[in-house]
């Protein structure tokens, strides 16, 4: 019941007010199958039927309220009664699937929303610690899910409605017959729990099977240069293969699950149904109007029954996407953008200071104890040490990643806190060591993610300032080709060289570089720091290294 509550207090946030109209119409449009079968009394008494003392009663009832009303009780008035009923239900189901679907697509498109807005406003030390499949499984393939599970769970509402329904006017015309269905109808379902239960573990194995799959795929993609080097394509296919086939085994085994429960129900109801009609008729002597109205209410009970046993199946293997969906919605706290701020820092003048700095990872030894440094401004400092000691994350402490433990970083003498942090992380350009390129245009990834408009000038000036314009003179679309696989696009010094243009194009105040250089010849490495020397006095350099080639280039040395 927690999960049940905690799981619809998600969907009724999105849209209170659309939900409990859409909840209202449920139970109209229940209500309004259920009565219309009212009608079918009074058409068999102006048929002039043999009727039963309990039919005539609810004939009687409807004939005086007609009467009172000035309406003569016809057939031909029953007929346009009963065809205005169902048209007004048919029209009602129309509005009420429509604003279902409406409701669910909304509800799908606002959880990816939510659920994307907190992924990327997550701590970068959060992010770190979480699964980059799980979080596309989420947003591809649980959520969807997670919306058949509320439309099950409506469904369940409107056919229990309707089963209610029926049942009342079934226990009008015979209370004997009324109970002995509803007792086999309960007794199946006692019978068939066990299917639930299969439905609730398939569920679960299914999130799990398709999250091997993701896995699979995102690994060979992520190794698969490797893949191609050591001829091992063979195993990248045997692991998808496995997960490819316990999907299938899985859907096999869910259908047939599914299936077993309505065939059971299915050939229960032709029993019940072969039951009532002789005892009814041969044994009872049941009129034949009692008769026959029992029939067709029995008849269409029992199918009901097989549908609520759906449904409950499929709102059992629902729940391991729901539970996938809910954890992922707990685990990540809830935040808003920051007010789009592109202040900058106009220009470091004194540099950056570093005072009685402590910093440890959780469950890791101190890097960090105080320390203390200072990066002067307008210089190329160069960050020296043996690996692991903390290089990357120092540089993350001073891009605000990462949170001191104790200590200080002053920028130009002010403290590196949060009303600092936005204008100055709009003043920083960082250049990893395997620049990034994402499928598109030359152009979309310069401009990736500056805030700022340029025209295809200014690019091209950029281009030329780090000796790239001919990466993009010798495409015949210009700026316009589409880069895909951009290892294989571009040299690793090509690559390099484009991604400087990019944040320079931010036009930084501080400029970062993890180990920028390492996997460049000797050229390509002159040709940077060429590059970046030119930019001293204007831009302030930290570029973290382990290669003494860089060291000449290097106003300032900060050991670690």
């Amino acid at each position: 019941m927690p999960f049940l509550l905690r799981s619809f207090r998600l969907l009724i946030s999105y849209h209170p007010g659309k939900y409990v109209l859409l909840l209202v119409l449920t139970l109209l449009l229940g209500f309004s199958q259920g009565l219309s079968v009212i009608l079918l009394i009074p058409l068999l008494q102006l048929l002039e039927v043999d009727a039963s003392e309990s039919s005539d009663r609810i004939a009687r009832f409807l004939q005086e309220l007609t009467e009172n009303s000035g309406i003569t009780l016809t057939l031909e008035v029953v007929l346009v009664s009963f065809a205005i009923v169902l048209s007004l239900t048919a029209l009602l189901g129309y509005y009420k699937s429509l604003l279902q679907a409406s409701y669910q697509q909304g509800f799908i498109f606002h959880l990816r929303k939510k659920l994307f807005r907190k992924i990327i406003l997550s701590d970068w030390q959060m992010l770190n610690s979480t699964s980059k499949v799980n979080h596309l499984q989420v947003l591809t393939e649980e959520i969807p899910k997670m919306a058949d599970y509320y439309f099950f769970f409506m469904r369940l509402i409107n056919t229990l409605i309707i089963v209610a329904a029926y049942l009342f006017f079934a226990f009008i015309m015979s209370v004997k017959y009324s109970l002995f269905v509803l007792g086999v109808g309960l007794f199946t379902f006692f019978i068939l729990r066990r299917f639930l239960l299969h439905s609730h573990r398939y569920g679960n194995e299914h999130v799990e099977a398709y999250n091997r799959l993701l896995k699979y795929i995102d690994d060979f993609w992520q190794t698969v240069k490797i893949a191609k080097v050591h001829h091992s394509e063979r195993f990248y296919y045997r692991k998808f293969n496995e997960a490819n086939r316990s999907i299938l085994n899985l859907d096999y085994r869910i259908l047939k699950n599914y299936s077993l429960p309505q065939l059971i129900s299915r050939l229960a109801g032709l029993l019940v149904l072969i039951a009532v009609i002789y005892t009814g008729h041969r044994i009872e002597q049941v009129p034949l109007v009692s008769f026959f109205i029992l029939i067709i209410l029995f008849a269409r009970i029992f199918p009901l029954f097989v549908s609520l046993n759906t449904d409950l199946n499929e709102i059992a293997s629902q729940m391991g996407a729901v539970r996938l969906v809910l954890q992922l919605d707990d685990q990540l706290p809830e935040r808003d953008f920051e007010r789009q701020d592109l202040s900058m820092i106009e220009k470091l003048e004194e540099g950056i200071s570093i005072s009685d700095l402590s910093f440890s990872y959780p469950l890791s030894e101190m890097l960090f104890r105080d320390f203390s440094a200072s990066i002067p401004a307008g210089k190329i400092t160069a960050i020296v040490g043996p690996s692991g000691k903390g290089k990357t994350t120092l540089i993350d402490l001073i891009a605000g990643l990462q949170k001191a433990r104790d200590g200080k970083i002053l920028i130009d003498g002010k403290p590196l806190d949060e009303a600092l942090l936005p204008a100055w992380k709009n003043s920083l350009g960082y250049l990893p060591q395997d620049a990034f390129f994402v499928d598109g245009t030359i152009r979309e990834n310069l401009v990736w993610d500056s805030p700022v408009n340029f025209s295809d000038d200014e690019i091209m000036q950029i281009l030329k300032s780090v000796n790239a314009a001919d990466l993009v003179t010798r495409q015949e679309k210009g700026l316009d080709t589409i880069v895909v696989n951009h290892q294989y696009f571009f040299s690793g010094g090509e690559r390099q060289r484009l991604a400087l243009a990019r944040i320079l194009l931010r036009k930084p105040q501080v400029l970062i570089l993890d180990e920028a250089t390492s996997s460049l010849d000797a050229d390509n490495e002159r040709i940077i720091m060429e590059v970046l020397a030119s930019l001293k006095g204007h831009v302030t350099i930290l570029f973290v290294t382990h290669r003494t080639s860089i060291l000449p280039w290097c106003d300032h040395t900060l050991s670690i």
